[in-house]
């Protein structure tokens, strides 16, 4: 199975039954980060101290790697996961499909999911666009929003302009008001304040 009929936003990988997949994880963070692949317990082949750096390719495997559900990747530093790829009922789903063909044949997707996506006339088979007829086809598919430009837009800067018009505009009005005299007699047409105290008595 080509791996583009689950849509350009997934970066998926689509994995054989039973095959031996090596993830090289570099973390340029200096935090440590526990990493988890769901539905494997898998081997540590490599693991660096803090500040690591990138694995290079030249370490010396060990004879019996650690085996374990979930690792700490240390801070800047780097590991070297394998698993075989042989659950694809509990596997993965986000970045790498397992095994599709068998996953298709044993999962029994529930009839009131069926029915909710019918009812928003959301496709049920196919590809990442709902095609059957040419499932390397994506047109239709949902794609990632286009990402913001860098800098000011023509329509930003002219909302900025009018922003900063608007800012001046306003101080001025507040500066302009408290600058009046205190105590000034109201003009005529005006409540005046023995008119307001008569008001509340």
């Amino acid at each position: 199975m080509d791996a583009a009929v689950y849509g350009t936003n997934v970066n998926a990988f689509v994995l054989k039954k039973n095959q031996v997949i090596e993830i090289v994880l570099n973390s340029e963070d200096p935090g440590k980060h526990p990493f988890h692949l769901h539905g494997h317990a898998f081997q540590a082949v490599v693991r660096s101290d803090d500040d690591g750096g990138v694995y290079a390719n030249n370490v010396t495997l060990p004879d019996v790697p650690m085996r374990r559900d979930t690792f700490m990747v240390r801070p800047n530093g780097h590991i070297v996961l394998r698993f075989r790829a042989d659950n694809p009922d509990n596997g993965l789903t986000a970045t790498m499909v397992e095994a599709p063909d068998e996953l298709q044949a044993s999962l029994k997707i529930p009839d009131d999911q069926i029915q909710a996506c019918k009812s928003q006339n959301i496709p049920i088979q196919g590809n990442a666009a709902g095609r059957t007829d040419d499932l390397l086809n994506l047109d239709g598919a949902n794609v990632s929003v286009k990402p913001l430009p860098d800098g000011f837009t023509a329509r930003g800067i002219v909302a900025l302009t009018f922003s900063i018009i608007s800012a001046f505009i306003g101080l001025a009005v507040i500066s302009w008001y408290g600058a009046g005299e205190i105590g000034k007699r109201a003009p005529k047409g005006t409540v005046s304040e023995s008119a307001v105290a008569e008001a509340l008595k």
